[in-house]
């Protein structure tokens, strides 16, 4: 049974920066094919800078985006009006230390540079907050600007720091005053229209 504060309850439309709405839901086994579609769509730059690799285990990614159970590995979908899968985000809690865990993101290159991502990182702290999750992090080659970018911009409290090949950034679930203010403001527009 579904607890009623649980992750698996959220969905909602959302506004992005150049005035077009997303839905962010849920993800689920049923979502497999349009996240496979997501990330074969990926430009060879945007598979690199996501998976370190040029040609990842596809089948692997998909089974991780859409093989969950709300607490251990939870996961968000965001689609367009005709449905399609454009953006996915999802965390799994660290096997040792299940007040933490690693969350990664895919976005769409057409849906690149629209808020997004800032979008989904605010949803999936809330989900990972509401299960008992403190901290996220995510492994980003130093060379993903734009992801340090979201990362450090969307308001949460971060701290970075350098591990094999690439950076370790980590932040709370809490979101910090401003974030809230932000995400607000963002709905206040939406709700107008504007």
């Amino acid at each position: 049974m579904v607890m009623a504060d649980s992750p698996a309850h959220r969905e909602a439309d959302v506004v992005l920066r150049d005035g077009s709405t997303v839905r962010v839901r849920p993800a689920g086994p049923e979502d497999a094919r349009a996240v496979e579609r997501l990330l074969s769509g990926l430009s060879d730059r945007s598979r690199w800078l996501r998976y370190f690799s040029g040609a990842p285990n596809i089948d692997k990614a998909v089974q991780w985006a859409t093989e969950l159970d709300d607490d251990r590995r939870y996961g968000l979908v965001a689609t367009s009006g005709d449905g399609r899968v454009i953006g996915h985000i999802g965390f799994e809690r660290e096997p040792d230390r299940p007040e933490r865990a690693e969350v990664a993101m895919e976005v769409a290159d057409a849906m690149q540079d629209k808020g997004l991502g800032t979008i989904l990182l605010g949803q999936i702290a809330e989900a990972a907050r509401d299960v008992g999750v403190q901290v996220l992090g995510a492994e980003v080659l130093p060379q993903h600007h734009q992801m340090i970018k979201v990362l450090r911009d969307c308001g949460f409290p971060v701290k970075t720091r350098t591990v094999p090949g690439a950076l370790l950034i980590e932040f709370p679930t809490s979101l910090s005053p401003e974030a809230v203010e932000r995400f607000e403001r963002r709905e206040q527009v939406a709700a107008h229209g504007g």
